[in-house]
């Protein structure tokens, strides 16, 4: 009974460090990474991610985010303000992006304010004071700094990729190598692997590394020999919203398919 009763205190004791005077969770939340997570970034960026170690408030956040030129100072209207802030499920990831109409040329957005970055120059994407969703604040502002090259202008091609097949009978990753950043989320929302029958999805984890220049799957079951596909969403982009099918600051008449979204594929051999 005694030793009950000194677990139920020891357990209580520990709850309360917890919990602060106002009755919310005490652990302060924290900007775990931005992406892309590379510090040259080209001048026709189109988003950052921003995630964050606890489940967040997702409104009056971008009031307290900030975009800073090499001298300190904000830079005005550099991230679009949409009705709704841009978070995941979870609440603990959320999408900024930088306004498009000063991003795709010939807008008049662009014509009169220009792109917020500017090539050759450092800049700073600076966030403070959020809340989680039991009102606890960033104990610090978090700072990214980064320099900004040219305007990338080449689009994603599936036939650069390096793809390095697994050996069967075993979890070990397929890993594709990209020459180029890709879009973070793009990875794992618009590739999946199939049989090669394309019928049958096969199921696993995905992982991107390597500042977003590596893909990897790591499957359920062990790998067997034979074919598989790999089907990718020509939506997939780079951090500039260049996708397969195009570039995002594109002419008219120069996408390659006018079959936004189609599917492509690549055919993947597991021989060991």
């Amino acid at each position: 009974m005694y030793t009950y009763f000194f677990l139920a205190v020891l357990f209580f004791s520990c709850s309360q460090k917890d919990i602060n005077k106002t009755g919310k969770k005490s652990h302060s939340p924290k900007v775990v990474t931005v992406y892309p997570t590379t510090d040259t970034l080209p001048e026709n960026l189109l988003r950052f991610y921003v995630q964050f170690s606890k489940s967040m408030k997702t409104i009056n956040n971008l009031e307290n985010i900030k975009l800073l030129n090499e001298k300190g100072d904000e830079i005005k209207g550099a991230i679009f303000n949409n009705v709704y802030e841009l978070w995941d499920s979870e609440q603990r990831q959320l999408t900024l992006i930088l306004d498009p109409a000063r991003v795709k040329s010939g807008l008049i957005a662009n014509e009169t304010l220009g792109r917020a970055l500017e090539p050759n120059k450092h800049f700073q994407l600076k966030i403070e004071k959020a809340e989680d969703i039991y009102g606890n604040q960033l104990k610090e502002a978090f700072v990214k700094d980064f320099l900004v090259k040219k305007a990338d202008t080449i689009m994603p091609n599936i036939h650069n990729w390096t793809v390095i097949p697994p050996k069967s009978n075993g979890k070990s990753p397929l890993q594709i190598i990209f020459p180029q950043v890709l879009d973070r989320l793009s990875l794992f929302n618009q590739i999946r692997l199939y049989d090669d029958t394309k019928k049958q999805i096969i199921e696993g984890k995905i992982e991107v590394i390597n500042q977003e220049k590596e893909w990897r799957f790591i499957p359920k079951k062990k790998w067997k020999k034979g074919a598989y596909t790999l089907l990718i969403n020509s939506r997939l982009e780079d951090p500039a919203g260049n996708n397969l099918n195009g570039l995002f600051d594109h002419q008219i008449g120069s996408l390659k398919s006018d079959q936004e979204g189609k599917v492509l594929e690549l055919k993947i051999t597991i021989h060991q």
